[in-house]
């Protein structure tokens, strides 16, 4: 059961990182396996048996929903605009009781401030920056054309760095970033068609574009060891502030989420639907934590 359910969460943590406004870092904090990726990210040239034992199922789970259901998510958002991101509310919320325990609860050895204004400090900050950035119109910029060369190659190995940071640090939504600067099309539709050439067989095509994406690849690859590095050894040596400031990017999660929707999907039927769908949500991850 355990198993089946950390494949879950990672389906929920892929689709969350192709979503705009939604981030799947804080969404992993909400299901309570944060900490664990990030230790198994990191200790992954030491404990390399025991880390990708840790990894594979969620790994599994975030290409299964990236590949997989981002179809089926793009039908849901088309379809019910309301109802399926106050899902994704519900799935955050529902870590609410893991993170204030975190908080109350301090860890032995904790080098957080002891005040209580530092903790509110934290919070607050948090939540007026993630709310500032919630706000920001995720307009495309112009699109690039993805192509060969030193110079588009660095850019791409250091958008790759930027991408893993945006999954890695929570509250930040990697998918608007590259909206604005133009880059999340290119990407998604090379990606596509990458996997596509694989599913036909036809290998020249899926090299050529393997060839392309190969310094993205290599840019993720190091961002995800270096911003884990940065998020463990915050969680480590101060956690409990750690975990305030992460309360405020819960709390501004529902603007993030929220705003972008026009006003004509908030009928009375949808809110109601949508309440449902947030409770059903709620309650999902708040028996995924008793599971685990």
């Amino acid at each position: 059961m355990d198993y089946l359910s950390e494949i879950i969460k990672g389906v929920l943590i892929g689709t969350a990182n192709i979503l705009p406004g939604i981030s799947g870092g804080t969404l992993a904090i909400s299901m309570g396996v944060y900490e664990q990726i990030l230790h198994a990210l990191t200790h992954l040239h030491r404990e390399t048996k025991k880390s990708l034992s840790t990894l594979f199922p969620y790994i599994l789970g975030i290409i299964g929903g990236i590949v997989g259901l981002s179809f089926t998510m793009e039908y849901l958002f088309e379809s019910w605009p309301l109802q399926t991101n106050m899902a994704f509310m519900g799935l955050i919320f529902g870590g609410l009781p893991a993170i204030l325990t975190q908080i109350r609860l301090p860890r032995h050895k904790d080098g957080s401030p002891g005040s209580l204004t530092a903790l509110a400090a934290a919070f607050f900050l948090t939540l007026v920056i993630t709310t500032a950035l919630s706000l920001m119109k995720a307009e495309h910029g112009p699109e690039v054309t993805l192509k060969l060369g030193l110079l588009p190659s660095a850019l791409l190995f250091l958008i790759g760095v930027m991408s893993a940071g945006t999954m890695i640090v929570p509250g930040i939504s990697g998918t608007m970033i590259l909206m604005m600067i133009g880059y999340y099309k290119p990407l998604l539709s090379a990606i596509n068609r990458t996997l596509l050439s694989l599913i036909l067989a036809d290998f020249s095509a899926m090299l050529s574009q393997a060839v392309i994406l190969f310094p993205f690849a290599i840019g993720l690859a190091a961002g995800f060891y270096l911003f884990a590095r940065l998020m463990e050894t915050l969680f480590d040596r101060f956690a409990r502030i750690t975990y305030c400031a992460v309360l405020g990017l819960v709390f501004s999660s529902p603007i993030g989420i929220l705003a972008d929707l026009p006003r004509a999907c908030f009928t009375a039927k949808a809110m109601v639907s949508g309440l449902g769908c947030f409770l059903a949500a709620l309650f999902f991850v708040l028996w995924l934590g008793h599971e685990q």
